[in-house]
């Protein structure tokens, strides 16, 4: 687990909300407070699809426990748009099914993909200060730390992938 501080607020807040940069990430959940906070919990009500349209969500690369940031951003950034800044805000996103697994395969990780229940990345606003950061659970315990350190390389590489600059708090 790494917490890094993000440089130049403008800067996430463009990649996350305007830009699709995070939008291959999934949402467990999101707090926004502004006016009045609003919760979003980004976990799939199954009752909402029909039948067939559940069935092709869980026949597709995607996942079927949480809604994609693509879909909740927008809704996210009216929430945010204005003249005023949010008070703060917080973001839960985990990395997709195919991330996991291509973390899985790398020739330092000594974990199962079947082992990794969630690689996390919380964002959060509040200050004035953005903050990053990662996290990893486990269907069972491990002593192993070879995921959490790949998982926070590829943050750290993410971020600066994106333009954006940051420093290790």
């Amino acid at each position: 687990m790494i917490a890094l501080e993000i440089k130049g607020t403008k800067n996430i807040m463009n990649a996350l909300l305007i830009s699709g940069q995070f939008d291959a990430f999934l949402v467990e959940e999101a707090v926004i407070t502004t006016f009045n906070s609003f919760h979003i919990d980004g976990h799939l009500v199954k009752d909402f699809y029909s039948s067939e349209e559940w069935e092709a969500l869980e026949n597709s690369q995607r996942s079927t426990v949480f809604s994609c940031w693509q879909e909740i951003r927008p809704v996210c950034f009216q929430l945010i748009k204005g003249k005023k800044t949010p008070v703060s805000f917080k973001v839960v996103l985990h990395a997709a099914p195919q991330l996991v697994e291509k973390i899985a395969c790398d020739p330092a990780c000594e974990v199962a993909a079947s082992l990794i229940r969630s690689l996390v990345l919380n964002i959060r606003y509040d200050n004035g200060k953005v903050t990053c950061i990662t996290g990893s659970a486990f269907t069972t315990f491990i002593m192993d730390k070879s995921v959490e350190k790949l998982w926070d390389a590829h943050v750290r590489q993410l971020l600066a992938g994106f333009g954006l600059d940051f420093e290790e708090i």
